[in-house]
């Protein structure tokens, strides 16, 4: 038995140093083209963003497009499956709502805050609740119209 055990032990240490160790280059491939991707994609929005001449915005939009190519080929190259992309619509948030949230998160970060402290005046503390009380009220309110 224990001929056969150190010879299994020796067949598992055999097989486990002939697998393979690095990764296929097409892999660091793929993953270099998708950081070069997402890096000119944020050069362009920075350009954009900054009010650069047209020059400039369509240099960086042909190297966008360059680097959308190179990552189409590094996909083919690479023998993993496209992803499977899913698009979702999500409704805008408009700024009146955006401005209840705010308030509302503000309100309850404070009372938090306040319920925390030992030595917070309950007088603070009941102000704080009226705030968030209130802040919930309107957004209830938004939500209902």
């Amino acid at each position: 038995l224990r001929q056969q055990q150190h010879e299994a032990e020796q067949t598992l240490s055999a097989a486990q140093s002939a697998a393979p160790a690095a990764k296929p280059a097409a892999d660091e491939a793929l993953k270099k083209a998708k950081i070069e991707l997402a890096m000119k994609r944020a050069e362009l929005k920075k350009a954009e963003k900054a009010g650069s001449g047209e020059p400039e915005l369509s240099r960086l939009r042909d190297a966008l497009s360059t680097a959308e190519q190179a990552l189409h080929a590094a996909e083919d190259a690479s023998q993993k499956p496209a992803p499977e992309l899913v698009r979702t619509s999500k409704p805008g948030v408009d700024d009146r709502q955006r401005a209840l949230k705010t308030e509302l998160a503000f309100a309850r970060a404070d009372l938090r805050k306040l319920e925390r402290d030992e030595n917070a005046e309950p007088a603070a503390i009941d102000a704080a609740r009226a705030r968030l009380n209130e802040a919930e009220r309107q957004m209830a309110e938004y939500q209902d119209a």
